[in-house]
């Protein structure tokens, strides 16, 4: 059996995805409303009770919540309720430090993976998404889990280097971002409807897959790892990832007439 603890977007999905493909899944979170849908959507079990969990049975353990606390005190719930070694992977996106503090913590007995995803909520639905792994040498049972949630896996050679791999990318990405809204909304001021740029950049030298899904992307989860990545380094190469993003992004939405202006 799989525990997925965080049933949101990411957590939610990997679940899904796995529930799909046969497998036994436990789903965990706090959130009494996303444990009750995921569980009727899913046929699989769910609660907020670690106790109820039949440890026994769980051949690895999936954490996908938010912030690098909420990772270190469901390490420290894991370690209260069982004392069998655990195969563990962290999908949550950590500052390299956070990561580094995290793992060291974690008993000698389990098989703790860094294992940051790309590709969002689609990518791991739909066992797509880019893994960046640290940890041991993965079995061959866990390289089976990898195939089976992952379209590709890029291992590194110790913890932090996933999660700084994973905010540069995301940094890169929220550039481009911030640099096609920006072009959008310095098109309206000058009289181009942003909508005609957006067209043109679709298909010039101007696109990126950010271009390509500055409608729907989910630009808090990009500027939350800037601001990791600002955090560890202490600043960013020269550029405009300034206070202002946000709002040229949703600008640049509701000049494109977007149902997704309101973030």
């Amino acid at each position: 059996m799989h525990l997925v603890i965080g049933l949101g977007p990411i957590g939610g999905n990997i679940g899904a995805h796995l529930a799909e493909l046969g497998q036994k899944v436990y789903g965990y979170d706090f959130n009494q409303d996303r444990i009750r849908e995921w569980s009727e959507e899913n046929k699989s079990p769910a609660g907020s009770d670690l106790a109820a969990v039949d440890w026994p049975s769980v051949d690895s353990v999936h954490i996908a919540v938010r912030l690098a606390d909420q990772v270190s005190s469901v390490f420290e719930a894991l370690q209260a309720h069982t004392e069998r070694p655990l195969t563990v992977f962290v999908h949550t996106t950590l500052a390299p430090a956070d990561a580094r503090r995290i793992f060291s913590s974690a008993p000698g007995s389990w098989r703790a993976f860094e294992a940051p995803v790309s590709g969002g909520p689609q990518g791991a639905r739909h066992g797509t998404m880019t893994i960046f792994l640290a940890g041991p040498a993965p079995t061959e049972a866990e390289d089976k889990l990898l195939a089976d949630i992952s379209g590709r896996v890029f291992r590194m050679q110790s913890y932090g280097q996933p999660a700084l791999v994973k905010l540069l990318n995301n940094a890169l990405a929220t550039y481009n971002l911030a640099a096609t809204a920006r072009m959008l909304n310095l098109a309206a001021e000058h009289g181009v409807p942003a909508s005609d740029l957006f067209e043109v950049i679709g298909v010039s030298t101007g696109q990126s897959w950010m271009s390509d899904n500055l409608v729907d992307v989910q630009y808090d989860l990009l500027l939350k790892d800037v601001g990791l990545l600002r955090g560890e380094l202490g600043s960013l190469p020269t550029g405009d990832l300034n206070d202002d993003v946000e709002q040229a992004i949703l600008q640049a939405r509701s000049l494109l007439g977007t149902d997704s202006a309101d973030g």
